[in-house]
């Protein structure tokens, strides 16, 4: 399905009031109403170039934070639907919303087993399946999927269409002996992770999903497994972990999955075929391109973090934040001091193709840079 919207989320303050705002943003205008005109642009230029400065949509609805000073927290948001037009919100509580954005409505959801917070998302067919990074036992409810079950087709009974909350059990290593395994905090996880070993063996570095059914989950140096959302088991892709970082995007007009290479601010655009892996050949990069990699920017542009959004169609929306800064302020590795004035979200269109000999190409259109304003942003 083709998506028209990108969801920008920012967190600012209406008011006095802590509140996140949604800004749906049309991604296609940053593409070439052609193929053969991204290709002669790109061609007169070959350097990164932001084309024009855009304003950032109104905000369709806004989320004021939850004032609770003994339950502090963000609220979560989750896309649900391969148009993304559903919006899950959930505070700390986790009382949970639907902002449905093509009907403009809010819907209020049930409350999941437990409260999800440092987690990861992936959206499978109606359903949305929701991973905490640092999973407990099935007690805790670590690991969740809201589905949806629609109308009885009994007519006697009066049987509205429902979304419910399944518990789910959470990944193998949850109950691994490893003595790095979970201690309930995950900072001090982290902690004697790296005093021990170095590393952090069951952290997540990317995560998909694969087929109509597989969630993957790949670790830092724990292998790779795959969840059976019809089964509902857990097995063990392979002792390898995924060539991309975080959320990883399957293509199915290419038959491949796409992402970025690392989480470093010089990570590559690249393409992966998981569907030849198996638990002795891990998948590797089919192609990297450098021709999207973060552009060059003035000592005072910060990276902050990317996102990697589908579109359909073989193309995609590539869009990193930076923040906008002079100094006085400490930020980045640089060892420069900055003080943070804006955000910005730089949005770049990007197609992919197969040549006659089935070689992958990727074409460059269009970048729009939209400022955010002092404030914290994503992007669903």
């Amino acid at each position: 399905m083709s998506r028209r919207f990108v969801n920008l989320i920012a967190e600012r303050f209406i008011g006095q009031y802590p509140a996140s705002t949604l800004h749906r943003i049309n991604p296609w205008r940053c593409f070439y109403p052609t193929t053969q005109q991204a290709l002669a642009a790109s061609e007169n230029s070959k350097a990164y170039s932001v084309e024009d400065d855009a304003r950032l949509p109104r905000a369709a609805i806004s989320f004021y934070d939850p004032l609770q000073p003994d339950n502090p927290g963000d609220v979560n948001f989750f896309s649900l639907g391969s148009s993304s037009d559903g919006i899950i919100s959930m505070d700390p509580d986790g009382n949970t919303l639907l902002y449905d954005g093509a009907s403009r409505g809010l819907r209020v959801m049930p409350a999941p087993h437990a409260a999800k917070g440092a987690s990861v998302s992936l959206a499978v067919g109606d359903g949305l399946y929701i991973l905490a990074v640092n999973p407990g036992t099935e007690e805790d409810h670590s690991f969740e999927a809201l589905i949806h079950r629609g109308p009885s087709d009994d007519t006697t009974t009066r049987s509205d269409e429902k979304w419910f909350w399944r518990s789910l059990p959470p990944p193998p290593y949850a109950y691994d002996d490893h003595e790095c395994r979970k201690v309930g905090d995950y900072e001090e996880y982290r902690r004697r992770c790296y005093e021990r070993n170095g590393k952090c063996p069951y952290a997540i570095g990317a995560y998909t999903v694969v087929g109509d059914s597989q969630v993957w989950i790949s670790t830092k140096g724990g292998g790779t497994f795959s969840f059976d959302t019809t089964s509902g088991q857990w097995s063990e892709a392979g002792d390898w972990a995924l060539p991309l970082y975080g959320r990883v995007e399957y293509a199915p007009e290419l038959g491949l999955w796409f992402g970025f290479t690392s989480e470093d601010e010089g990570s590559q655009f690249a393409a992966c075929d998981l569907g030849a892996a198996s638990p002795t050949r891990p998948p590797v990069l089919i192609k990297a391109w450098d021709e999207i990699a973060p552009p060059p920017v003035p000592p005072r542009w910060v990276p902050v973090m990317a996102f990697l959004l589908p579109l359909g169609g073989g193309k995609f929306c590539v869009a990193r934040m930076f923040d906008l800064a002079q100094e006085g302020w400490c930020r980045g590795k640089s060892g420069k001091d900055y003080l943070n004035v804006d955000t910005f979200a730089v949005l770049t269109g990007v197609e992919v193709v197969r040549g006659s000999r089935g070689v992958l190409r990727m074409i460059r259109h269009k970048s729009r840079r939209y400022n955010v304003g002092s404030s914290m942003a994503r992007l669903l």
